[in-house]
């Protein structure tokens, strides 16, 4: 079997309200995905199980900028339903010259927003955390997961994992 080495993401944008930031965003922490279960054990079972909730918990991306960002101190603490759009776009490379686009796009909402130590002649790291309500991953165009939160949207590899439910609910 060859060796199949793994692609690299060789770069990066940050855009934010329909605007990019190219240039001034160090470091992204895109959402991590974790399913609420419950742990169920009843009698004549030898161990617990966990129950698969339907549900996630809540979603959270962070984002460090080099700068105390106008635009993004605009957008801290909108509230609920003031939802911004927040994308990170990639390229992948692996052998040979095809590069692969990774895209995460989100409906979020500045949360926190920490502007850090500011230290003359240095950049003035500013770190903002999300609250993600709509999370859409693609990969070379493909939709991989579209989570809306409030939608009650579960997409995953092309499979609607709430039509059932929805359905049964009439929506």
């Amino acid at each position: 079997m060859p060796t199949q080495l793994p692609k690299v993401l060789v770069d990066y944008a940050w855009y934010q309200d329909g605007k990019g930031l190219i240039g001034q965003c160090s470091k992204v922490k895109l959402p991590s995905l974790k399913k609420i279960m419950e742990e169920y054990l009843a009698g004549g079972m030898a161990a617990g199980i966990q129950i698969d909730m339907a549900a996630y918990e809540p979603m959270e991306a962070k984002a460090t900028l080099m700068e105390p960002n106008a635009d993004a101190l605009k957008l801290f603490g909108l509230g609920n339903g003031e939802e911004k759009p927040f994308v990170f776009r990639s390229a992948l490379k692996g052998k040979g010259e095809s590069v692969d686009k990774f895209v995460v796009k989100m409906q979020a909402r500045i949360v926190e927003l920490d502007i850090s130590e500011i230290e003359r002649k240095k950049p003035a790291e500013t770190e903002l955390t999300l609250s993600v309500n709509v999370l859409k991953i693609e990969y070379n165009g493909d939709v991989l997961i579209h989570i809306d939160a409030e939608g009650g949207i579960d997409k995953r590899g092309g499979k609607d994992n709430r039509a059932a439910i929805n359905a049964a609910l009439g929506i």
